[in-house]
């Protein structure tokens, strides 16, 4: 389930941080996307250490440095990591949870997962 968080956040608005080794990424949104934000970090909670934080009109919290980050950063070229995605290694990588995050990050759906039956919550979370 974290990865799918982690792809379908590289695949919207986060972004990878930092040099090769200490690589780690930051999410930050809209303040006004306050529980958006905090269902990430609940989801990825063993990988940062320090809750979302408000600042200049966004919340935003940054995960630890980890070797994922670096071999993520091998799937996307560009400014910071970032940029042009090799998307035929994405498609292979992305699910249903990854997809439904990336879309959620440009405001193209809103995840509700208290709104979920039980079998959408597993189909959601089985990745």
């Amino acid at each position: 389930m974290q990865f799918q968080v982690i792809l379908g956040s590289l695949l919207g608005d986060a972004r990878l941080v930092g040099r090769p080794h200490l690589r780690r990424m930051r999410i930050a949104h809209r303040a006004t996307r306050r529980d958006y934000v905090w269902w990430k970090y609940d989801r990825l909670a063993m990988f940062v250490m320090d809750p979302p934080m408000e600042h200049d009109g966004l919340m935003a919290f940054e995960t630890v440095p980890h070797p994922i980050f670096d071999d993520l950063a091998r799937l996307f070229r560009g400014a910071g990591g970032m940029g042009h995605a090799r998307r035929d290694a994405i498609a292979k990588l992305v699910r249903p949870l990854g997809l439904a995050v990336w879309l959620a990050d440009v405001e193209r759906l809103e995840l509700r997962a208290r709104e979920f039956s039980p079998e959408q919550r597993e189909v959601a979370l089985a990745s």
